[in-house]
């Protein structure tokens, strides 16, 4: 018996998943949902939906929730869960699309609908034929001998199109019916003549283009569709409603979920034309029987006008976990039990993350780990610790001294001092003093590391009073993460407003107006006198025509970025289908295994695919393969690369790294080689089904990839990027390790839905 008073956890799969972020993923996926307060009512919202659709198809039954809330607060695996749910209702027959908002126009929300419905064309295919049988079959039921083939036609075992040709029937005259019911359905000409044309032959491939934001063809042209569907704003809001309008028609129950719509709303301020289209799409939304979900951050609500929001049915703010609900979620996922944590220890968890998900998941990940490999409890001691490395990890604090930087820089305050101290004393030090008025006036920026405890705390106020007593001064207090709430007051008190929490996507902005606000504060209480303040105005007009400049070019630079990194990953592909090709003529006929992704050749494709973006993402990661062949070139580039290799590929940390590129790499091979095994013993027997122990297998396959995956230190694999030339972990590697945390889930999902057939 060990220290938790039950059998040994060791060689136990790790009960919770290692990334918190929620994907939308299939009915049969095993994520856990906690049933808060705001997931009861989305369920509720959700039934009521299904039960009006339900009840009379011919009545408007559409809604449009909204789901906000802060970082990892689980809004999107709440929309994950409704999808789910609802999918389960119906026993699976409901149609759906998840959109990621881009931080852009509202063109490019309908270019990434556009693209996930030319994925699953069927859906407005079977829709369109759907309405092509009602009218044939109304027709047909004036005879008694073609009845039986009108109740055929609406029970959907006869092609309409087929039995129209088939019987010499008058089809320009069904085709013109169903122009007319469509553009009644969908209140719009053109969308009505162009899914009329889908069926007839020859048609459909100039109709998607059309559908996917191309200018209409000659084709389309001849028949009245002149105008381009991101053409405006406007065009492109319309477009989607009319797909609402189509796909939610009748009985057919349709979920739109467009997550992070707050960065698209705040990306560069709307014009009022897209406002008011946006809040359009919202009545056609609300009009149909369509359930569209809203999310985002809770600017997403301030950041709409009073008269789009009341197109809003529900509004759900999600909120921190309770010590009760995380208490039950892991007794849920340990099958029953609490050990290795306590009561004492959950609510210390509760405490120090605010009861975010996303962070109460990932310590419990770590917290699980750590206790079984220790063989001991879960202490609170061990919860604060964790929490502070979980922080440190997930938030660079490089990155957040870059944007600071940035910010002043662009303010045209490049003349701010780092790491400075106002005084002998070590509490009077700030991370950045900029001087705004006179000599002993100015801003302080203090960035904190987590503060988690009550020594964190009267760190921050002795500083804050240190500061304050040597300079006329305002304060931002920049922490990483959010504090425990019972320190929030205390912190404003100290500092003398609210503290600034980092968040990637929104620090920028929210440190430049801060920072703004108090240099302008500043500047007032100093007003400038004599020539100085002549010259003042030019100066100013001088610094924004410097600061708009100066933010052209950053996003230059990140397009060129961003172009490069597709240009990187295209390269590292095609150097990798070379080097399958070469070591697939190079093995011999009886050989089994010719190249990495010939392990998983007998997966559905997708899967394939997937297995073939780790193994370039690797490659992203790891970029010594090419670097290696150019020392042996004879141009600059060949000189270079030598003296790159002379110089670092002594170090000890370099061969470490190259250790976990190999462990990593034959860590995917061998759940390839598995899943492979396992997809052979579910479909190459005779009565092919997808049992409840193939399901089991499947995930114990999947947890254990992930288990020892979370001990690889890919941290180790930034040394092979250094290697190369390349500093500091990078978008690409971010957007590498994010893939790869991530893999087990998006694999479990495609096997999943291409067995879905032999499900039982």
């Amino acid at each position: 018996m060990d220290a938790f008073g039950r059998s040994d956890l060791r060689g136990e799969v790790n009960p919770y998943p290692s990334s918190a972020v929620a994907q939308i993923a299939d009915a049969g996926s095993t994520s856990f949902t906690i049933p808060t307060v705001a997931v009861r009512r989305a369920n509720n919202t959700m039934d009521a939906y299904l039960a009006a659709v339900r009840a009379d198809p011919r009545r408007a039954s559409g809604q449009v929730l909204a789901i906000v809330g802060e970082y990892g607060t689980g809004k999107t695996h709440l929309a994950a869960h409704l999808i789910r749910h609802a999918g389960t209702t119906l026993d699976g027959a409901l149609q759906s699309v998840h959109l990621n908002a881009p931080p852009d126009t509202f063109v490019s929300l309908y270019l990434a609908f556009a693209e996930k419905l030319d994925q699953r064309r069927e859906i407005v295919h079977e829709q369109v034929r759907s309405l092509y049988a009602e009218i044939v079959a109304e027709d047909l039921r004036s005879s008694a001998a073609t009845a039986p083939l009108a109740d055929s036609l609406r029970a959907g075992a006869l092609d309409p199109v087929a039995l129209v040709e088939g019987f010499g029937l008058m089809e320009t005259e069904f085709l013109r019916r169903l122009q007319e019911h469509l553009r009644e359905i969908t209140d719009n000409v053109g969308f009505s003549r162009a899914l009329t044309l889908l069926l007839r032959g020859g048609f459909e491939a100039a109709v998607w283009e059309w559908f996917s934001g191309r200018p209409p063809s000659e084709v389309l042209r001849e028949r009245g569709i002149t105008w381009s569907i991101t053409g405006s704003e406007t065009t492109a809001l319309q477009a989607m409603g009319v797909f609402a309008l189509l796909i939610g028609h009748g009985a057919h129950p349709f979920v739109m979920v467009i997550d992070e719509l707050d960065q698209l709303l705040t990306a560069a301020g709307r014009p009022d034309e897209a406002i008011d289209a946006f809040k359009e799409m919202l009545r056609v939304f609300a009009a149909s029987n369509t359930f569209l979900i809203l999310a985002g951050l809770p600017d997403l609500l301030t950041s709409m006008r009073k008269d789009v929001r009341d197109r809003i049915s529900e509004q759900i703010t999600m909120t921190g976990l309770t010590s009760a609900e995380v208490q039950d979620y892991i007794v849920a996922r340990q099958r029953g039990h609490l050990e290795p944590f306590t009561e004492q220890t959950v609510a210390h968890l509760v405490d120090l993350t605010n009861g975010v998900p996303r962070a109460v998941i990932s310590l419990c990940h770590r917290l699980w780990r750590h206790a079984r490999d220790h063989h001991t409890v879960v202490t609170t001691d061990l919860v604060r610790r964790m929490a502070r490395e979980y922080y440190n990890d997930n938030t660079g604090i490089q990155n957040v001294r870059a944007e600071i930087r940035q910010v002043l820089v662009d303010a045209g305050y490049d003349t701010y001092i780092p790491e400075h101290f106002l005084d002998a004393g070590s509490d009077s030090r700030v991370d950045y003093w900029v001087p705004v008025g006179p000599e002993d006036a100015g801003c302080a920026v203090i960035l904190a590391e987590p503060l988690l405890d009550e020594t964190d705390i009267a760190a921050v106020e002795r500083r804050a009073q240190s500061i304050r007593a040597h300079r006329d001064c305002e304060l931002l207090l920049v922490v990483l993460e959010p504090p425990p709430a019972r320190f929030r007051q205390r912190l404003r008190e100290a500092v003398g407003r609210e503290p600034i929490t980092y968040h990637r996507r929104a620090f920028l902005d929210q440190f430049a107006l801060e920072f703004k606000a108090v240099a302008t504060r500043l500047a007032d209480r100093y007003p400038l006198e004599g020539s100085v303040a002549l010259v003042t105005p030019h100066l100013m007009r001088l610094a924004r025509r410097q600061t708009t400049t100066q933010q052209m070019l950053t996003m230059l630079v990140e397009s060129v970025d961003e172009l490069r990194g597709r240009s990187d990953q295209r390269l590292a592909a095609i150097h990798r289908e070379l080097h399958e090709i070469q070591r697939e003529v190079s093995t011999s006929v009886g050989e089994q295994q010719g190249g990495h992704l010939a392990v998983v050749a007998a997966l559905p494709q997708a899967v394939i695919d997937l297995f073939d973006a780790a193994f370039t993402q690797v490659d992203l990661l790891t970029p010594t393969g090419e670097l290696l062949r150019q020392a042996f070139q004879e141009d600059d580039a060949g000189r270079h690369a030598q003296q790159s290799v002379r110089a670092r590929i002594p170090s000890a940390e370099i061969h470490q790294a190259i250790g976990v590129t190999t462990l990593l790499v034959s860590l995917i091979e061998a759940y390839g080689y598995t899943l492979a095994e396992w997809y052979r013993s579910v479909t190459q027997v005779p009565t092919a089904r997808l049992t409840v122990r193939h399901r089991e297998r499947l995930e114990t396959v999947c947890n254990v990839f992930d288990a020892v995956f979370d001990y690889l230190p890919l941290y180790q694999l930034r040394r092979l990027r250094e290697l190369v030339g390349a500093t500091g972990p990078g978008r690409q590697q971010r957007e590498a390790e994010d893939l790869l945390r991530d893999f087990t889930n998006r694999v479990r999902h495609e096997l999943l839905t291409a067995l879905a057939p032999l499900q039982t």
